[in-house]
Order: C-alpha cells, then sequence, then structure tokens
C-alpha cells in the first residue's frame, strides 16, 4: 500500500528509467553512481525489503570507491515545508564491512543551504 503514497518508490522498473519513475535525479557532479539491483552479488543484500513481489532496490558499491567519494541522488520534486512531524522513511543495509561509508540524509531549505537531518556509517545487523 505504501507504493500509492506520494514519493513511495519500490524501484521496481527497468534500467535507468528509476530516476524518472521514482521522481530523483542522479548528482552529475558526484563521484559514481546509484544503480538498480535484485542482489549486490557479494558485497551486499541478496534481496530487497519490499513486501510481496518486489524484487530490485537502489545500491551504491563503496568497496570500489576511494576514501571521500561521493554518490548522490536528489528529488525532482520540492516538498512544502510541514505542520507538525515530517517523515522520510527507507529502509538501508550496510551491514559491517572495511569499505562501507557513510549514508546520508540532508534536507535543503529554500535558499540552498544543505541541512544534516540523519547519518549511519554502519548497521550492526544483515539485515534491512
Amino acid at each position: 500500500y505504501y507504493t500509492n503514497i506520494p514519493g513511495s518508490c519500490n524501484f521496481e522498473t527497468q534500467d535507468q528509467e528509476w530516476t524518472t519513475v521514482c521522481g530523483l535525479i542522479q548528482d552529475t557532479t558526484d563521484d559514481f553512481d546509484w544503480s538498480i539491483s535484485n542482489s549486490a552479488a557479494q558485497t551486499g543484500p541478496h534481496t530487497d525489503h519490499t513486501p510481496g513481489k518486489g524484487q530490485t532496490f537502489l545500491y551504491v558499491n563503496s568497496s570500489t570507491q576511494k576514501e571521500g567519494n561521493s554518490a548522490r541522488i536528489t528529488t525532482t520534486k520540492f516538498f512544502p515545508a510541514s505542520l507538525g512531524t515530517c517523515r522520510v522513511r527507507f529502509w538501508f543495509w550496510m551491514f559491517a564491512s572495511r569499505q562501507t561509508g557513510v549514508l546520508k540524509v540532508y534536507t535543503v531549505e529554500e535558499h540552498g543551504m544543505e541541512i544534516l537531518m540523519w547519518s549511519s556509517s554502519r548497521n550492526e545487523e544483515n539485515k534491512w
């Protein structure tokens, strides 16, 4: 049911169509890109988190990157300020690895200032 909520995406798309379908943009100034897959080979989960028929997820392989490199996506829509609580909900898999980076979520205020809202450097369990 949650895939019908505006802004939701389960990444069940072909190739790079997820950017259009999910309303996301690859940052062209970053060092590497996000992709979709139904398994992240040796470095990640073997299935996605979506219940039912979901199979694919968005991922980056940080094991092939240098320290300090970044992969960044942004939304194509502006979201209005909320009255009360604003929530961003997502699942992530970052099982302990020496080469796992940091996952960060920012909001950008109307004048362009980025505000760090959340970050994680690893997930201690081998699960979403």
